[in-house]
């Protein structure tokens, strides 16, 4: 694999943090997640059932389960001396270190970039944090929704003279982890070639602003503010999701072009009002779009969304069904490619786990690992890597250093 030989300290918890450490186990690094007994990753408790309650309920989160795929796992107390002294000998075997506290902590621990740089000149450390490391909000805590909101992404997403709504997921999150994973490979290139290190500051905030990208330059060039239009695009109609037959269901439809309207209109049959003049031309149909839509809604909701989906994209108009989650597992195009790897953890049995959207000559990083239970290579990284006997585990466990199942 490409990162084969590239060891990283993964001290992030939630989403946002995990991701581009779990990016760099996908290609190949020995990843070791960093978690206390004294408090695990809280996204351990992100979808872990409740009702009733499982054994061991904080390995049971899918959430934290697909996000640490191919880590390793140990627990260390970071607030004591010997944990931190730990953490030491284990940087100086390692070449990454990644964490999403807010920015003052690494400081309050006595692990500021400047004293990891000291025992290894060649350390990249990748802070992952709301506002970054600068600024009047540097020490604020932010989550996805708040990164979607302070982005502007929020403003975007709702209903037409309605309120703001939030997108179905966290989308602020995976934005910035993909971001600080392309910066931390570029740093470890650069430390290949050098040996020199970087501290790497990545903002969940200006992570997302791209994202805002056509609505900030349509406001500098035309000094238009964009505003929700729920499902509608800027230039194309019809366009949306659109009703299908069934409970539920729906399709994607969206016609850019007079050829896809003409051959829309041919799998419809070729409706009356596919002639009116109203329609005639894109900016016609686009003036028009609210009774527009509302026609192709009514046909579509006799078609199956399946069907109607195959009939559209023969005829090169972009259509596509709206899955649900147990869908998606049955999609034939990701069962063609082989996208969900099926992956047996301890506790919560075999379950299917998304790849990595890349494939190296035609094949997904493998899923090797499923998520670290808590502890679970505490003996590998500090008999095998770091040569504490069983003796000292034993009194560190004890100590509450390290351990395999949290204080409650």
């Amino acid at each position: 694999m490409p990162l084969d030989g590239i060891r990283a300290i993964d001290l992030t918890t939630f989403w946002a943090g995990p991701q581009p450490a779990a990016i760099l186990a996908d290609f190949g690094a020995e990843v070791i997640k960093v978690e206390a007994i004294q408090r695990l990753d809280p996204f351990r408790a992100y979808g872990a059932p409740t009702n009733p309650t499982p054994e061991r309920v904080w390995e049971w989160s899918s959430l934290f389960n697909a996000v640490n795929r191919n880590k390793r796992g140990i627990t260390l107390n970071l607030t004591s001396d010997e944990g931190r002294d730990l953490f030491k000998r284990l940087l100086v075997k390692s070449h990454v270190v990644l964490e999403n506290y807010s920015p003052r902590v690494l400081t309050q621990f006595g692990l500021a970039y400047e004293v990891l740089r000291e025992i290894n000149p060649a350390i990249v450390l990748t802070s992952v944090s709301g506002f970054g490391q600068s600024g009047p909000w540097r020490d604020y805590v932010s989550f996805a929704a708040i990164g979607e909101a302070l982005s502007g992404i929020s403003s975007l997403t709702g209903y037409t003279d309605e309120g703001v709504l939030l997108q179905g997921v966290g989308v602020s999150d995976p934005y910035t982890g993909l971001t600080a994973a392309f910066a931390t490979l570029s740093a470890l290139y650069v430390a290949r070639e050098t040996g020199k290190g970087q501290h790497i500051d990545v903002s969940q905030l200006e992570a997302s602003l791209p994202f805002m990208a056509d609505a900030l330059m349509d406001f500098s060039l035309n000094h238009r503010t964009r505003t929700r239009r729920t499902n509608e695009d800027p230039s194309h109609a019809p366009h949306g999701c659109f009703p299908a037959e069934g409970e539920d269901n729906w399709i994607a439809i969206s016609v850019a072009t007079d050829a896809e309207w003409q051959s829309l209109l041919e799998v419809m049959g070729r409706p009356r009002w596919g002639s009116d003049e109203k329609f005639a031309t894109p900016l016609k149909r686009y003036r028009n779009r609210v009774e527009l839509n509302a026609m192709v809604a009514e046909w579509t909701r006799s078609q199956d969304k399946e069907a109607l989906s195959r009939d559209l994209q023969a005829r090169k108009v972009s259509a596509a069904p709206v899955r649900t989650p147990s869908e998606q597992l049955k999609d034939p195009q990701l069962e063609a490619t082989g996208f969900f790897q099926y992956v047996e953890r301890k506790y919560t049995g075999r379950h299917p786990y998304p790849s990595f959207p890349v494939r190296l000559d035609g094949v997904y990083p493998r899923i090797h690992r499923a998520g670290p239970t808590v502890g679970e290579d505490n003996h590998y990284v500090f008999t095998e890597l770091l040569g504490l006997d069983s003796s000292e585990l034993e009194r560190l466990r004890k100590a509450g250093v390290i351990g395999t199942e949290p204080i409650r």
